[in-house]
């Protein structure tokens, strides 16, 4: 939020108190500035000059010889090349030995062998932010009102002597979305009175107004209207646009600028409508309909739904209600009544307008943090009133207002134990000290011996509870003000425990092998959950930011997947991912009870390795994951096997349970390739271990053991097996034979082979196995009765036979 300094200066005697004092005490009362800028970037001996005459440059076609008044009695002689540079244009000039933004230095000078006294200003060479002014004033000269003073200082003329305060405003802070709010901060900071009018009287209106309003939504609260006759469309003052300027506001016409300056003074937006484009003077705030459609302001064709608000008569829709109008509605050259808006509208349906359509603006910003209801009237009063002034306007009748029976937002009273507040805060504050800072707060007390009831006002809808009160006490007295005490708990060395220590090792272990570790939000959308099939439901926020992060997340795999294709849309061929996080389960909603955390180890392969010069760039596969999972868990002292999955998001040949300790861990496979489309992923493989389940299993921290002294021996064996034959169910058979000799100490497939040679229906696995004891070496006798025992169990068991 940016904020004049001058303009607060109307309200709070800020004489003793500099621009950057100033920001100190906000800062240190929870309102941090990032910035303090002098709105002057460097001028000085620049005045407001009137172009007498000008005439064709003898040897420049684009450059013309103009004679300037600037009030010192004989006109100045310079030379300007501006397409705009006409007689009776009153401009800044800048005159012999004045400064300009960047340290540039003005000189009498020739050009073209004409002498030339000065230079005439466009709106950059003054420092001024083209970029807010009207398309008009953004190039050639800066055009100043027909009545500004020749021979003025243009600092004065523009407002240039203002410093801008850039607030960074917490979510919370809507009231300080507005001078108002921020005059009554201040205020309260500084323990001194403002003069910010709570009440405007608005100019009376001639008879009866015309227009009427219909309430057909409860996401509407108020909505109060205000006609006006022979509006003059004009330009706003110069020193309104300058305001609007300094606090980051473009500056359009009168009626646009009107209710901008008066939604910076109040904090309420308002809306203003051709009141002839509305069918039946009638106003109509109802939700859209599905399918609905309305061109807004900036001329793009909006397809709309019944989550949305819409300002209507009875026949169309002619605005989105505290996002854009409509420009069916638009204000234009020959406009000549409007219908003023001021409203309150429900802020989450005016959030997920803006997110949906791609719509931003100041006003839907107040509208999604909240407006003051008791800011609604005044604010129309006053915007009338400047209308009336500026432009000419005449009210026809009063103003309307229509709202819903049940009225929330009004003043509040939170009850408040003085004692409990010293407790809570830890150190001593006197009771007239507290009351002295509700009563600089504009909060009510009403003491009643040691119990409070502070009544707050409805500008301050963040005061809700009594630690907000809390709150308030501590800023308002000084976060620099409470005593250091000395800590008296006992201090113990902080040291990790069994899962922290292990979670640590394993993010080691990944980077190592050649992981990135990534860190994703735990809400998301029930539409990127779907695809999984999961019997949980996602639970939903009461009041979600947005609607992409509107409820907890049941699974890693869609913020991983949502990774992955951000960096695959932004040139990255590959990478292999992982995140140590939580999901959030439940069963019922609504929720009875805390849902279920799971904490897992979520790892993702995506897109294509990265080629080397002894290998060729190729993608990931199976194999790459489970040879990560299989180093990570033999780190983790995790004795791991692998069986078939059976979860439908992922490949049915390409996927397994991983087992540990007689429980399912976890899991890794390549995705199911409509999983993969869906979240927009040619192919990915994806691995997860749960941190609980592994705690559980893991058989300990590996211990080094001494170096056998006696050889060991390979034997290789090839099977015929069915076809449908699992191998990992072939390798547990002769584990289980084997397992009572005490001998077995390797035990792998290494070859499948599927083609000529072998009988239809059938499959080659090639098994070896590798034989040692501690004690002694092993015969050829005693092997060969190990791999005879392993081949007669292999054909029970699987009907396998030898291949030949």
């Amino acid at each position: 939020m940016k904020v004049s300094y001058q303009w607060l200066r109307e309200y709070v005697d800020l004489a003793d108190l500099s621009p950057e004092a100033l920001a100190d005490k906000l800062t240190s009362a929870g309102l941090a500035v990032d910035a303090v800028e002098p709105r002057n970037k460097g001028v000085s001996g620049v005045v407001v000059g009137e172009i007498v005459s000008a005439r064709q440059h003898p040897d420049a076609d684009r450059l013309r010889v103009c004679m300037v008044n600037v009030g010192t009695g004989e006109p100045l002689q310079i030379v300007c090349g501006a397409p705009n540079a006409n007689p009776g244009l009153r401009v800044p000039v800048a005159l012999p030995g004045a400064t300009l933004p960047g340290g540039v230095q003005i000189r009498r000078t020739t050009l073209r062998g004409v002498e030339s006294n000065g230079m005439l200003c466009s709106a950059a060479e003054i420092g001024l932010e083209t970029r807010l002014l009207p398309s008009a004033q953004a190039t050639g000269l800066f055009v100043l009102p027909e009545e500004t003073p020749i021979g003025e200082d243009i600092v004065k003329v523009l407002c240039l002597d203002d410093v801008v305060l850039d607030i960074d405003l917490t979510p919370n802070r809507s009231d300080c979305f507005s001078i108002r709010g921020l005059v009554h901060e201040v205020a309260a900071i500084l323990r001194s009175r403002h003069s910010f009018p709570e009440c405007v009287e608005a100019p009376k209106g001639v008879g009866d107004s015309p227009i009427a309003i219909d309430l057909a939504t409860e996401r509407c609260p108020r909505y109060e209207a205000q006609v006006l006759d022979g509006i003059n469309q004009t330009s706003s003052p110069l020193w309104m646009q300058m305001r609007l300027i300094a606090m980051g506001i473009r500056t359009i016409d009168l009626v646009v600028d009107v209710t901008n300056y008066v939604m910076l003074e109040w904090g309420q937006p308002l809306h203003a409508f051709d009141a002839d484009s509305i069918a039946q003077s009638q106003i109509v705030v109802r939700q859209a309909h599905d399918g609905e459609e309305l061109v807004t302001l900036d001329g793009q064709k909006r397809t709309l739904n019944r989550d949305m608000i819409v300002i209507s008569d009875p026949e169309k829709a002619i605005g989105l209600a505290g996002v854009m109008g409509g420009e069916n509605s638009e204000i234009t050259a020959s406009t000549r009544r409007i219908a003023l808006e001021s409203a309150r509208f429900d802020g989450s349906s005016v959030r997920r307008t803006g997110q949906r359509l791609g719509l931003r603006s100041e006003a839907q910003q107040r509208f999604e943090k909240g407006v003051d209801p008791a800011a609604i009237s005044p604010a129309l009063a006053r915007a009338t009133a400047l209308l009336v002034e500026l432009g000419g306007a005449r009210p026809i009748g009063p103003s309307v207002a229509v709202h819903q029976e049940r009225q929330a937002g009004d003043s509040r009273q939170v009850p408040f134990v003085p004692e409990q507040c010293r407790e809570a805060l830890g150190f001593a504050i006197s009771n007239d000290e507290m009351e002295a800072i509700f009563h600089a707060l504009g909060f009510g007390v009403h003491r009643q011996e040691d119990k409070w009831l502070v009544e707050v006002p409805s500008r301050r809808a963040d005061v809700a509870l009594t630690a907000d009160l809390y709150e308030e006490i501590a800023r308002l007295h000084g976060y620099d003000n409470i005593p250091s005490t000395v800590t008296v708990l006992p201090v113990t060395p902080g040291m990790r425990d069994r899962r922290q220590a292990m979670l640590a090792k394993a993010r080691e272990l990944l980077v190592n092998m050649g992981m990135f570790e990534v860190r994703t939000y735990a809400l998301t959308s029930p539409d990127a959950l779907a695809p999984l099939s999961s019997p949980y439901r996602p639970i939903p926020l009461l009041l979600p930011m947005s609607d992409e992060r509107r409820v907890l997340r049941t699974h890693l795999l869609p913020s991983l997947a949502e990774v992955a294709v951000h960096n695959l849309a932004h040139q990255v061929s590959g990478g292999a991912i992982f995140e140590i996080g939580k999901s959030y389960l439940t069963s019922e909603l609504p929720l009875c009870a805390q849902p279920q955390e799971r904490e897992v180890i979520a790892m993702l392969w995506f897109g294509e390795t990265e080629g080397t010069l002894y290998e060729k760039a190729r993608r990931y596969d199976f194999y790459d994951a489970k040879g990560v999972l299989e180093n990570l868990l033999a780190a983790l002292g995790a004795d791991a096997s692998y069986v078939r999955s059976a979860i439908p998001w992922l490949h049915p040949g390409r996927s397994a349970d991983v087992v540990a300790g007689g429980e399912t861990i976890g899991v890794v496979g390549e995705l199911h390739p409509e999983t993969a489309k869906v979240f927009g992923i040619d192919r990915a493989i994806y691995a997860e271990i749960d941190v609980a389940s592994l705690l559980a299993t893991r058989e300990g921290d590996m211990q080094a053991k001494a170096l056998p002294k006696f050889p060991g021996s390979r034997r290789d064996i090839a099977i015929v097996v069915d076809r449908e034959t699992l191998v990992g169910d072939l390798l547990r058979t002769v584990r289980e034979r084997l397992t009572t000799s005490g001998l077995l100490q390797g035990l792998k497939a290494f070859d499948v082979y599927v083609g000529e040679g072998v009988p239809e229906g059938k499959k080659s696995v090639a098994i070896t196995m590798f034989f040692q004891d501690a004690e002694r070496t092993l015969t050829d006798d005693e092997i060969e009765q190990l791999v005879a025992t392993a081949i007669d169990a292999l054909r029970v068991d699987h009907n396998a036979q030898l291949r030949s």
